[in-house]
């Protein structure tokens, strides 16, 4: 034996040692996740989901993205679910005999964990690889009051008729790929109907109004696969939208030790972008009377205002219902919708 294995064994054996593993029950089903918290925080830690693809396993994601090794020393701690049947159900045919509400899960679980470790709710974001970035994209799509900032390394974005995308705040996005993936298709059609790396860019850069592009090439040496890196923005946010093309890249995670060597290292990129991102100070997407964007401003605006208005944890995190920006949730925001209701 080798003394690389034997040195990736006793690494591995040490990741077990260094996990937090956590059981919770959601809609009858026990759902598990790992839990790495880094030491000696003295105050609330951002917190980052990262979920494994198809097939994979939450200690095998951590392993492999080897994404604590850049989170924990920056005072970030890492949680790594589990989805059911080894998937997350995000809206794909292969998924289809998943049936888990895992937004929901995802949802719970970062009340769960605030509950058990001191986690700072404002700087909570969510990435994954494969069907895990398809799950992100997902969250970002249903879970955005609650995440700050999302990552997909290999996955696309399943834009289907069951989600509930009510988007408030702007949503920044990494999303990583490379050219020759065999899996998951970089380039249109999609063999699964999702939203192709472009398209996906074209959608989330149309919501977040972003309308300028900088392309910068990021040359590999021999053996190193190179890439390009877009980053779209508009003046006055600091919402991106960012993707690394992975020049021959295939379906990995970019930066993994069983991953080909390129200049892309996904799990460096990630934390550094996220931590970029507060919930709190995001801007509001076009903030307006229609609280619940289907519209038309109505009685159903006024009920989903004042259901906020009695939700203290909800009201703490979220600016986008202010109307008249003083700074408060309260009547007179409620009462500035009513005026156009009666």
């Amino acid at each position: 034996m080798t003394s690389k294995i034997i040195i990736s064994i006793l690494t591995f054996l040490s990741s077990l040692l260094a996990q937090d593993y956590h059981t919770m029950e959601h809609d009858n089903w026990i759902r598990e996740y790992y839990v790495s918290y880094p030491e000696n925080s003295l105050e609330p830690c951002p917190l980052i989901i990262n979920m494994h693809g198809f097939g994979g396993n939450a200690l095998g994601q951590r392993f492999s993205s080897e994404m604590d090794d850049y989170a924990l020393p920056q005072g970030v701690a890492v949680v790594y679910p589990q989805g059911l049947g080894a998937s997350w159900s995000v809206g794909t045919f292969w998924t289809s005999f998943n049936y888990a509400d895992d937004v929901d899960f995802i949802s719970q679980m970062i009340d769960k964990i605030a509950q058990d470790y001191s986690i700072d709710l404002n700087r909570v974001y969510a990435t994954g690889m494969s069907n895990g970035g398809y799950m992100a994209y997902e969250l970002g799509c249903e879970l955005s009051h609650k995440i700050a900032a999302f990552g997909s390394v290999t996955g696309n974005f399943m834009l289907n008729d069951d989600q509930n995308c009510i988007l408030e705040k702007e949503i920044p996005i990494m999303h990583i790929h490379g050219t020759s993936d065999l899996v998951v298709d970089y380039y249109p059609p999609s063999f699964d109907q999702a939203l192709t790396v472009s398209e996906s860019m074209d959608y989330w850069n149309s919501i977040n109004v972003l309308d300028s592009l900088e392309i910068i090439s990021i040359d590999g040496s021999e053996g190193v696969l190179s890439a390009e890196k877009f980053t779209w923005f508009r003046n006055g946010t600091n919402t991106q939208f960012i993707h690394y093309k992975v020049e021959d890249g295939g379906h990995q995670w970019f930066g993994s030790p069983y991953a080909n060597a390129s200049v892309v290292n996904s799990s460096e990129l990630l934390v550094d972008f996220f931590l970029e991102y507060n919930l709190q100070n995001l801007p509001c997407i076009d903030p307006d009377s229609d609280i619940n964007d289907d519209g038309q401003v109505d009685m159903f605006d006024m009920i989903t205002l004042l259901s906020h208005m009695v939700s203290l944890d909800f009201i703490s995190i979220d600016t986008c219902l202010d109307l008249n920006a003083d700074s408060n949730i309260d009547i007179i925001d409620l009462l500035m919708i009513s005026n156009q209701v009666f």
